[in-house]
């Protein structure tokens, strides 16, 4: 049977009666996290976690303020007391939270941008072959190729409970993943990467 691994998209910009509400569901330390944040990113920061808590809450009939966290040795979050896999990724206004039941799923997204010195961020992260990939394409489409191959590394790593890794790390990679490109919104690219080929994207909108 095909599993689905859902990808929620939601808006990081909230009303500020949204944003108290989201607020009142995290807990001490996920607030005192957000304290050493600049402010435009705590508060996006505090709307990721509450959307994630009210998300999770769904899934497990958990109320979300009572939702307890673990953290692997790379920070990856996983739940206490229930075992849905899940992931959160966001870049610029836009956020991502990705569940499945039965595997682990790591999800990254990036807004299309200009990347600055991409060449010498590529020879630092990137392996041989697709450094030389990045160098034959045409300067005019560089950065989205880049970011594209950015997102699957990213989400294949989260996805591992891995950060983010140094070049000489690449050969211990995960064979097993398999991992889906798309666009969750005009002027973003994203990627979803879980265990095995047996499972199909479906994505859904959060309303405010």
């Amino acid at each position: 049977m095909t599993e689905e691994v859902q990808v929620w998209v939601a808006s990081l910009e909230v009303a500020d009666g949204r944003y108290t509400s989201l607020s009142k569901t995290l807990s001490r330390e996920e607030h005192g996290r957000a304290e050493g944040m600049p402010p435009g990113l705590a508060r996006r920061f505090v709307v990721a976690r509450g959307i994630l808590r009210s998300l999770l809450s769904g899934f497990t009939g958990t109320a979300a303020e009572e939702l307890r966290f673990m953290y692997g040795t790379s920070g990856k979050p996983s739940l206490a007391d229930h075992d849905i896999h899940f992931n959160v990724s966001h870049s610029a206004e836009l956020g991502l939270f990705a569940f499945a039941p039965d595997r682990a799923v790591g999800v990254d997204v990036e807004n299309e941008r200009p990347v600055r010195r991409l060449l010498d961020v590529a020879q630092r992260f990137m392996s041989e072959d697709e450094i030389r990939l990045l160098a034959a394409t045409a300067p005019d489409e560089r950065d989205a190729a880049f970011l594209r191959s950015w997102v699957v590394r990213e989400a294949r790593l989260k996805a591992e409970g891995r950060g983010v890794w140094s070049g000489s790390e690449a050969n211990k990679a995960q064979t097993n993943l398999t991992h889906k490109l798309f666009s969750p919104k005009p002027g973003y690219i994203a990627a979803v990467a879980a265990a095995e080929s047996d499972w199909r994207l479906y994505t859904c909108a959060v309303k405010e």
